[in-house]
């Protein structure tokens, strides 16, 4: 006999990690076919200096896993070893960590590439070796995540000297690198003003939706997620008042959309529910909020009023401000 709980489990980890076909999932591949065929001008001696493709959203939009599973569909883009077997990586993406400076990422890149470099060695030659390893690997496409935690403090010479490290990458003698820069809205100060970043790049939004202007795919999200953990959908969550409380909820991102709808699934099937109900994202918000019952945008009376990013206000501390002194009266 199978255990239920390990039944369980299994779907769960499943569905987790299961790509939900979105739009801009779809949008975002031909955004990279496009990328890839003026790659391929470029290394046969045409192409323009666009070289670069930036895909700016907020947190919880779905880029990063839209990104990762879209240049993993790629066959041209995995490692392969050529007629002298030598190793080619087509293609490398590095996740740009808080701390990270231009150093590091030379480093990272370089180490990632099956080299060795020291943090005793000097930047620039660490960069020069960097664009060296590059050519000399065949990479092509050079995928950098969260790109923004390179820009240290937001002074407009902070932004101006990532933009001219940024175009660092794409001056290697006779070879076309094309970099993808992905990251939260901060980096779109990357694009704004000095047009020398905008006129090298192509720009692709991943946008938050809305309601009700985006209910329909909403919905459709729903039902997808809960068609395969094998669940109905409660009609109640098909209504324009539910969808408008579900975007709110998750501030329109479709990857934090997609995650709220598993949670409450995985608490339908948890209790042996055949269908998925409000109160089963009353109980994920209030989990992962952390909200007052009565500020739970789920099921609150005035939940267009709520913010969720201030579910915790109750508990900051208040400000206490010192009490003035008062002035002695002049005899």
């Amino acid at each position: 006999m199978i255990d239920k709980s390990e039944e369980l489990r299994a779907l769960r980890v499943r569905e987790s990690s299961r790509i939900v076909s979105t739009p801009l999932t779809k949008h975002l591949r031909v955004r990279i076919e496009e990328f890839w065929e003026h790659a391929k001008d470029c290394l046969a001696g045409g192409g323009s200096r666009r070289r670069t493709l930036a895909i700016i959203g907020e947190s919880g939009t779905g880029k990063s896993t839209a990104i990762k599973h879209v240049l993993n569909s790629f066959e041209e883009f995995k490692p392969y070893r050529n007629e002298h077997n030598e190793p080619v990586i087509p293609m490398l993406s590095i996740e740009v960590e808080y701390s990270f400076t231009p150093k590091d990422l030379a480093i990272r890149i370089i180490r990632k590439l099956g080299a060795d470099a020291a943090y005793t060695s000097n930047e620039t030659v660490l960069y020069e070796e960097m664009k060296n390893q590059l050519r000399a690997s065949g990479t092509i496409f050079l995928h950098l995540d969260e790109a923004q935690h390179l820009k240290k403090g937001g002074s407009s010479r902070a932004v101006m000297g990532l933009k001219d490290r940024f175009k660092s990458f794409l001056v290697i003698e006779d070879w076309p690198l094309h970099l993808i820069l992905s990251g939260v809205e901060d980096m779109s100060e990357l694009f704004t003003g000095d047009q020398q970043m905008p006129n090298r790049s192509n720009v692709t939004r991943f946008d938050t939706l809305s309601a009700p202007g985006d209910n329909k795919l909403v919905r459709d999200l729903l039902s997808d997620v809960a068609a395969n953990c094998g669940l109905k959908v409660d009609k109640p969550l098909t209504t324009d008042d539910f969808l408008g409380r579900l975007v709110k909820a998750t501030g329109g991102g479709i990857g934090t959309m997609i995650e709220m709808a598993r949670a409450a699934c995985f608490k339908a099937l948890s209790k042996g529910h055949a269908a998925v109900t409000a109160k089963d994202f009353e109980f994920v918000y209030s989990r992962t909020s952390g909200s007052l019952p009565s500020e739970n945008i789920i099921t609150a009376k005035a939940w267009v009023d709520l913010d969720r990013s201030n579910a915790l206000i109750d508990l900051v501390p208040k400000t206490v401000e010192p009490k003035r002194s008062r002035k002695k009266a002049s005899k």
